[in-house]
C-alpha cells in the first residue's frame, strides 16, 4: 500500500538522524563468507547504522540483535531496529523497539528520534491513531521550530487519512452561580399580589463546575466532494458546591445539579459549487441530577456559502422530538432556525453574527416558549502576546406566554438575558499540541418573575488542541 508524504517525511528525518549518529568509517567487504570480522561494540553500532543507511536491512537487524544480546538496554541498537523492522515487514517489532528507545532516552533529541520512528512504525501497522499519539509525544521534545512544524504537518497528514477522529475537552470553572439560581430570596411576580420565599437550592449557589466533552467520529465514506460519518458525543458537567452554598442549601448534594448528555448519529456533508451543505440525524438523551430527563431525536440541515468578496453566509434548520424521561410518552417538540453572516477583515481578523429563532411546543404551559437570540463574535487576526483570543457578546429574549405559578402570570413570563465571554488560548505554552485556555464569562437575566432574575460570573480553565 502506498504511503503518504507524512510517512516519507518521517523516514527521511529518520535517515538524517542515523546519518548524524553513524561513525564516519568504511567497512571493507572481504567477499568470502567464511571470513570472521571481530568488532568492538562501538564498531558494531556504527556498522549497524551504516547497514541501515545503505539499505542492507537484514544485516542491520542482525547486528542490532547481537548488540541487544550483549546489552538489552542498548538504545542505539533499538533505534536501528525501530528503523529497519518496518522495512522488513515487521512494523510491530519496530514500534516496540522505538517505544523502548523512548524510555531509555536521556535527551530531548533522543526522545524525538525514538518518537518519530515509533510513529512511522505504527503508521505502517495502519494504527493511525497510535501514530498520532507518538507524533504528539515527538512535538513535546522537538529540537527546533522547523522540527515542530514538520511534526505538525505530519500529524495533519495522518488526521486526513485516519477514519477515526477524537476530540476531548476538559475544563473546570469556579462560578458564582453553578445552579442557575435566583439573585434574590423572594419570588416576586409582576401583576400578582403575593410574594413567595425561595428555597436555598433555588438561590444562586457558588462553587466549581468540572466538565468533560468527548466527541468521536468515524468516516464511513469520502470523496473529493462529499463525506459521510457516524459520530457520538458524551458531555458531563459535575458541580462541587462551596461551603457558603452548602450553608445556604444544606439539603442539597453536588449530584443534584449534575447534568449529562449523550448522542450518536450519522451526518453527511457535500460541496455544491462554492457552497457546503450538511444533513445530520441524531438520537440521544439528557440526564439531570442523575435521572433520565429527555430522550430525543433530531434532524438538522445546514449550509454556508461565500456571498461576496469577504463575506460568508450560513443558515440552518433543526427539528427535535423529545420524550418524557423513562415513561416513553411523547414530550416537547423544538424547532430551530438560524442564520449567520461572517466578514473577513484585512489582516485576518473576523467578525461574525448569528441570529437564532427557537420554538418549543409542549403540553406544559410552563415549558412552552419562543426564543430569539443574537450573538456577535470577534476573532483578532493576530495573536496578542502569548494568546489567541475570541470575544463573544450576545443577548436573548424568551417568552413563555402560558406561564403560571398557582395563577397564570399576567402577560406570561419574559426573560431577557445578556452574556459576554473572552477566551484566551495560550498557544505559546502548548504541550503535546494542547494549549491551556482561560475563558472569562458573565451572564445576566432579568425577568418579570423574579425567580429567574439571575447573574453569574465564571472563569473556566481548559485545554485546546493546536494541531
Amino acid at each position: 500500500m502506498a504511503r503518504p508524504a507524512m510517512l516519507q517525511s518521517v523516514l527521511a528525518s529518520t535517515k538524517r538522524f542515523l546519518c548524524a549518529l553513524a561513525f564516519c568509517f568504511g567497512l571493507a567487504a572481504s567477499g568470502q563468507a567464511q571470513t570472521t570480522v571481530a568488532l568492538s561494540l562501538d564498531e558494531a553500532r556504527a556498522a549497524a547504522q551504516q547497514a541501515a543507511l545503505s539499505g542492507n536491512f537484514e544485516l542491520a537487524r542482525e547486528l542490532a540483535a547481537a548488540l541487544l544480546q550483549a546489552d538489552p538496554n542498548d538504545r542505539a541498537a533499538l533505534i536501528v531496529l525501530a528503523a529497519v523492522e518496518p522495512r522488513l515487514g515487521r512494523p510491530d517489532q519496530g514500534r516496540m523497539a522505538g517505544a523502548r528507545a523512548w524510555r531509555l532516552a536521556t535527551t530531548d533529541g533522543q526522545k524525538y528520534e525514538a518518537a518519530r520512528l515509533a510513529a512511522l512504525a505504527a503508521a505502517n501497522e495502519d494504527r493511525l491513531t497510535l501514530s498520532q499519539i507518538w507524533l504528539r509525544r515527538a512535538a513535546t521534545v522537538a529540537p527546533s521550530p522547523a522540527a515542530l512544524a514538520q511534526t505538525q504537518q505530519d500529524y495533519a497528514g495522518l488526521r486526513s487519512l485516519n477514519p477515526w477522529r477524537t476530540d476531548i475537552q476538559l475544563s473546570f470553572s469556579p462560578s458564582s452561580n453553578v445552579n442557575g439560581g435566583s439573585n434574590d430570596i423572594y419570588n416576586v411576580i409582576d401583576g400578582l399580589p403575593f410574594v413567595g420565599v425561595l428555597s436555598g437550592d433555588a438561590r444562586a449557589l457558588s462553587g466549581v463546575t468540572a466538565t468533560a466533552d468527548v466527541r468521536l467520529s468515524y468516516r464511513l465514506a469520502e470523496t473529493s466532494q462529499a463525506r459521510t460519518e457516524i459520530a457520538g458525543r458524551f458531555y458531563s458537567r459535575q458541580v462541587f458546591l462551596s461551603d457558603a452554598a452548602r450553608a445556604l442549601a444544606p439539603d442539597s448534594e453536588n449530584g443534584d445539579f449534575a447534568t449529562t448528555f449523550f448522542e450518536v448519529g450519522v451526518g453527511h456533508k457535500r460541496a455544491r459549487g462554492d457552497a457546503i451543505v450538511m444533513a445530520d440525524f441524531d438520537i440521544g438523551a439528557n440526564w439531570s441530577g442523575g435521572d433520565l430527563s429527555t430522550p430525543f431525536a433530531r434532524l438538522s440541515f445546514a449550509g454556508n456559502v461565500p456571498i461576496a468578496a469577504q463575506w460568508t453566509g450560513s443558515a440552518g434548520i433543526a427539528l427535535e422530538q423529545r420524550w418524557q424521561g423513562n415513561s416513553g410518552q411523547i414530550g416537547d417538540v423544538v424547532q430551530t432556525l438560524n442564520a449567520g453572516l461572517a466578514y473577513q477583515l484585512d489582516g485576518g481578523a473576523q467578525i461574525a453574527g448569528t441570529v437564532e429563532l427557537r420554538d418549543t411546543q409542549s403540553d406544559s404551559g410552563n415549558l412552552r416558549n419562543t426564543a430569539t437570540s443574537l450573538q456577535l463574535t470577534y476573532v483578532p487576526g493576530e495573536q496578542i502576546g502569548p494568546a489567541e483570543m475570541v470575544f463573544t457578546l450576545g443577548a436573548s429574549v424568551t417568552d413563555y406566554p402560558d406561564y403560571a405559578i398557582i395563577l397564570p402570570v399576567p402577560g406570561g413570563r419574559q426573560d431577557v438575558t445578556q452574556f459576554a465571554s473572552a477566551e484566551f488560548a495560550f498557544v505559546d505554552f502548548d504541550y503535546a499540541g494542547f494549549a491551556p485556555v482561560v475563558t472569562l464569562g458573565a451572564q445576566r437575566s432579568d425577568s418579570n418573575v423574579s425567580r429567574f432574575d439571575r447573574s453569574a460570573f465564571s472563569i473556566r480553565f481548559g485545554f485546546r488542541s493546536t494541531f
